[in-house]
């Protein structure tokens, strides 16, 4: 099963995943359930204006014959589910801790769909978190949950992310690199089956430091290449490998192969996405990979001023849709 957690009610989540729904048959379309607020849902649906009609957990769109979705309805008014959590919490939150519960109940073969949120719509512990990839992280008291971007059969993997640009030196160390790299070399085969050829990193500073002459922290990046190589001297899934880098990060994609499985390791936010955005655009997966399932989202926010205009971009959810519904089995 896929299921997919609303986001934010005034954000562009449901309406560029209903668009999206409503462009696959009907065997495709029975493997997804929405978790979500049935008014949220209704004023998408009554914007794109679609007549509906709710039955049970399931909402059938009258102006698409045959075509129903399944959901999970978590209004105080009308809700199906026992939720042994605070009700007062965002929306955002309540739908994703109650995906979190149904996907793991078959982690192995259930997928994890986030819409898009913002920041202050993602509580735990009476915290904010700074995105979904830090809700996991404080979730799963796992801070080493890699923030994973792919399309077309590219890999971006970011060290750092959300963190201000003056603490990203401070944050780059050669065990988050390591476990960064580890863990993302290993979920690529377990959910996708991609064996990774070779792992390309870029250094944090202009030219890679330049020896030294413009920053010493690539001896970082260095020593977590070591001992990658280390660990490839004992362990199958990376023999084959190879780690190059560090490469000035302006040019890492000169260093890659045409028909490769490369991973580029960026380390730092903008770094990495400014060369993955601008080739790709919407049409990517945002991924959260070291956690029991996997968790994908489309690569962009929230769209606040596009809420309501039934004018959203929803190319990027159909790519994750399609690609969620290639992961399932047959």
């Amino acid at each position: 099963m896929i299921y997919v957690s609303q986001g934010h009610q005034l954000s562009i989540g449901l309406e560029i995943f209903i668009k999206s729904f409503l462009l696959l048959n009907q065997s495709q379309q029975s493997f997804f359930t929405l978790i979500c607020f049935k008014k949220s849902l209704e004023q998408t649906l009554a914007t794109l204006k679609i007549d509906f009609d709710f039955k049970h957990s399931n909402v059938y769109f009258l102006t698409h014959k045959k075509i129903s979705l399944k959901c999970v309805f978590l209004d105080k008014s009308a809700v199906e589910v026992d939720l042994d959590i605070d009700q007062d919490l965002p929306q955002s939150t309540l739908t994703l801790l109650h995906a979190i519960e149904l996907t793991s109940k078959d982690p192995t073969k259930n997928i994890l769909l986030t819409l898009p949120t913002s920041k202050d719509q993602l509580i735990l512990n009476g915290e904010k978190c700074k995105g979904y990839t830090e809700f996991f992280r404080s979730l799963y008291n796992n801070p080493n949950i890699p923030m994973l971007f792919y399309a077309e059969n590219k890999y971006v993997l970011l060290v750092t992310d959300h963190i201000p640009l003056n603490e990203v030196s401070k944050k780059i160390n050669s065990s988050l690199i390591h476990q960064k790299v580890w863990i993302t070399i290993n979920d690529l085969y377990k959910y996708f089956k991609v064996n990774i050829n070779r792992v390309i990193f870029a250094g944090i500073n202009p030219h890679a430091g330049e020896d030294g002459l413009l920053g010493s922290e690539e001896k970082e990046i260095r020593s977590a290449m070591e001992s990658l190589t280390s660990l490839a001297s004992s362990n199958n899934s990376l023999k084959n490998i190879q780690l190059l880098g560090p490469y000035s990060g302006d040019v890492l994609t000169f260093y890659q192969q045409q028909n490769s499985n490369d991973l580029l390791v960026y380390m730092f936010h903008d770094q990495g996405l400014s060369y993955f955005k601008s080739h790709y655009g919407f049409i990517g997966l945002n991924i959260s990979l070291g956690l029991p399932f996997l968790r994908m989202s489309v690569d962009h926010g929230t769209a606040f001023e596009l809420y309501g205009k039934n004018c959203a971009n929803y190319l990027g959810a159909l790519y994750l849709l399609n690609k969620a519904l290639s992961l399932q089995s047959p």
